[in-house]
């Protein structure tokens, strides 16, 4: 019986010490894991897809050797690249996911990938650059494609890059912008303040908001300071606001027994300023205009003005020429500021007819496409001005 007791005792031990030694023989020595943890787990550099596997091996070789003193430094190492990974690769992910919208031209993509971006990068420049990229596609969705799906997040965006910009923070790139660089911070700038004013004159209905963005546009960087079609909106605006206000006065005046009161008075000293401001306008998109249909409109837009102004069935070109030039040499007025009445002593003010019709209004000009490139500019388009009934001169 003992003999049996031994002999089975020294089976057991046989067997457990054979099931020891083989899973020692299974367990991949440490050198063997980190040549392969090298491997899959490159440095950022490489593009970052496929490291998944490199945190398999690394937590295998944590498990196994995490407490090797020996090995400490290689250790550390595998600790330290697993966490680089771990930060790294959903960057890269999200940022190969906007790379493959944009080359691919699939708009919501762009938009729905971007947002990500932006939402994980917070205040740091490159979520301005990709603000920045999502206005100029959704501007261009809405102009060139008539597709103003993106329109409330292109403006949303605009606003927030324009903020950001004001408050001096950088590019992530020094570019303004990662696939359509605006390449200056003071051109970017423009754009963004354009964008916005375009917007809301075009998309909107809030035409009076516009125009301290479509101005402010004009003041920053080169490229929109020689764009006519801002000055043309803002004149356009300013001719319809002076023939409404002209039209409440003549309402008003009939409506008195053709007496003036001091409001009716400042209501027509109103329409006055409010004309020179439609003139000054339209008279600094005529310089910049080359020689053709588009001068010649704007043209005859400045002397419909001048006639409107002052009341008149016909005017001198000299008269018109002298009164534009006169407005347009002074910095032209900041429409975030209230228009100037203009009230015109007895011996100087023209009369108006109380039985004349008022102007009919022009035409807004609109700027050609944009595309979405390195460089986005825009051209001046014929500006299309409908001649005004001929005033008589009348007493009041």
């Amino acid at each position: 019986m003992k003999t049996l007791f031994r002999v089975l005792t020294l089976g057991i031990f046989l067997t457990a010490f054979s099931v020891l030694t083989f899973a020692q023989e299974q367990q991949p020595d440490l050198a063997t894991l980190f040549d392969q943890f090298k491997k899959e787990g490159p440095p950022a550099k490489t593009k970052c897809p496929g490291r998944a596997p490199a945190l398999i091996t690394g937590k295998k070789i944590l498990e196994l050797y995490g407490t090797d003193e020996l090995n400490k430094a290689v250790i550390d190492f595998v600790k330290k690249r697993m966490a680089e990974i771990q930060a790294e690769d959903p960057v890269c992910e999200r940022e190969n996911a906007y790379i493959a919208a944009f080359n691919a031209k699939n708009w919501a993509n762009v938009f729905t990938t971007g947002k990500v971006i932006i939402n994980a990068e917070g205040d740091n420049g490159k979520a301005l650059d990709i603000m920045l990229d999502l206005v100029s596609v959704g501007f261009d969705r809405a102009f060139v494609d008539k597709n103003d799906t993106f329109n409330s997040d292109t403006l949303s965006f605009a606003k927030t890059a324009l903020q950001r910009l004001e408050a001096g923070k950088p590019s992530n790139s020094a570019k303004y912008g990662a696939f359509v660089p605006f390449n200056t911070k003071e051109n970017a700038q423009s754009w963004m303040n354009y964008i916005i004013g375009w917007q809301m004159y075009n998309k909107m209905s809030q035409k009076k908001e516009a125009l301290p963005y479509l101005y402010k546009a004009t003041t920053i960087g080169s490229e929109k300071k020689t764009d006519s079609t801002i000055y043309t909106s803002i004149g356009t605006y300013y001719f319809e606001e002076a023939v409404r206000l002209d039209t409440e006065y003549r309402e008003k005046r009939k409506a008195n027994n053709n007496e003036e009161t001091d409001e009716i008075k400042a209501l027509l000293a109103l329409a006055r300023g409010t004309a020179d401001r439609a003139a000054d306008a339209f008279g600094r998109a005529y310089k910049i205009v080359p020689a053709g249909a588009a001068k010649t409109a704007i043209a005859q837009t400045l002397s419909d003005l001048y006639k409107f102004r002052f009341n008149m069935a016909d005017a001198k070109q000299a008269d018109v020429d002298k009164y534009i030039s006169d407005l347009v040499a002074k910095p032209m007025p900041d429409p975030a500021n209230p228009v100037t009445p203009v009230v015109e002593t007895p011996t100087t003010a023209t009369t108006i007819s109380t039985t004349s019709t008022t102007p009919t209004t022009p035409t807004p000009t609109t700027p050609t496409p944009t595309t979405v490139s390195n460089t986005t500019k825009t051209t001046t388009k014929a500006t299309t001005v409908k001649k005004p009934v001929t005033k008589k001169k009348g007493t009041r």
